[in-house]
This record gives structure tokens, sequence and C-alpha cells, in this order.
């Protein structure tokens, strides 16, 4: 066989295309668990694929590969340019990040503790947070006062004096 027989192949039948729909299937189903966004383009590229082998054109073994792979790349190299994905941008799925900037009450305390933090309790949409106080601060607080929510780590919310 020569090149151009190879590449100028006609269809391989009704089972290019269900190899290329299951497929695109499989990685669509391996992409739902990894969430990377990486496969869900090879997933397009195939179920394409697949659609191809439909047509009748000869579109060989070769041809079915290689419009894969250049469409996989393709789409995985401009999804950051069309969707606008930004790394920096906030996790949908945080609920935590809605509280950054928000105020709390002060519930209890901001005395000094051992390691050099200054501890107390806070409270934000009813419920209750262990706080800690900025470093910069050395500002007294009671109950009731309001402080600003500057970040959460570790299941403790970092205030300053609103």
């Amino acid at each position: 066989m020569d090149m151009n027989a190879i590449l100028l192949m006609g269809p391989m039948s009704m089972n290019a295309f269900w190899f290329w729909f299951v497929f695109g299937l499989l990685l669509l189903g391996i992409e739902m668990f990894l969430g990377t966004q990486w496969l869900l383009w090879a997933a397009a590229a195939a179920g394409v694929v697949a659609v191809i082998c439909l047509t009748g054109l000869p579109f060989g073994l070769f041809l079915q590969a290689l419009t894969f792979a250049v469409l996989s790349l393709v789409m995985g190299l401009l999804t950051p340019k069309f969707l606008k994905v930004s790394s920096h941008s906030p996790d949908v799925n945080d609920p935590h990040r809605r509280m950054v900037g928000k105020e709390a009450e002060v519930l209890s305390g901001f005395e000094l503790v051992s390691g050099g933090e200054r501890t107390g309790r806070v409270v934000f949409d009813g419920v209750e947070w262990p706080a800690v106080l900025g470093e910069a601060s050395q500002m007294k607080l009671a109950a009731s006062d309001r402080v600003i929510i500057e970040r959460i780590y570790e299941g403790r919310v970092f205030v300053r004096p609103a």
C-alpha cells in the first residue's frame, strides 16, 4: 500500500463512528471526575471525528487520528483566549470567599495568647467563628464592636478593626 492509499482510504464503516463516539464519551466521563477542562476538548474532538466518519468521505484511520489530535490541541490552546479562564478568579465553590471584606461583630476576647496572636470570637451571618486580630492592630475590642474580615484560613477568620 502506498501513502496515498492510506491517506485517502474510504470510510471504515460504522465501526469508526462507534469507536470515536464511545471514545469521546469515555473522555467526557473521565473529565467529569477530574474537572481539568482539558479532556473536555478532546471529547469534543472525538465527537467531531465521529460525525465526519458518518459522511462517507474518504477519511482513513490516519486522517481520523490526525484530525482528532489537531482539533484537541487547537481547542485546548484557544480555551483561555475565548473563555476568559482566569486562574486568579475566586473559586465559585468556596463559600467563605463571600465573607472577605464584610463586617462581623465581636463576641468576645482578642486577648493576647501564647504564640503572640490576639484571638477572640466573632459572628458573621449568625455563625460564630474563631478569629485572629491582625498583628498591626493593638486596639482593644469589646463585645459588639465591628471588625472587617480580611481572610479565612484553617477555619479561622483574620480580622481588623472596622
